[in-house]
């Protein structure tokens, strides 16, 4: 998942970005990290917030 660099290019804190959203830091960072599984709904509004598509968010990381 390209959460991570998605929300860094956009110049948002994980506080910032969870706060837009309704959510926890805590939860922003277990989802980055794979730990925490995400609701069609939420990455919804993840990718509005970010300015991207969901399927940016969903495409596989390039090494």
């Amino acid at each position: 998942m390209q959460l991570r660099q998605a929300r860094i290019k956009a110049g948002l804190t994980q506080s910032a970005l969870a706060e837009a959203i309704g959510c926890s830091q805590s939860d922003i960072s277990r989802i980055e990290s794979g730990q925490r599984d995400i609701t069609l709904e939420r990455l919804k509004a993840i990718a509005a917030v970010l300015g991207v598509p969901v399927a940016h968010l969903l495409a596989d990381e390039v090494a």
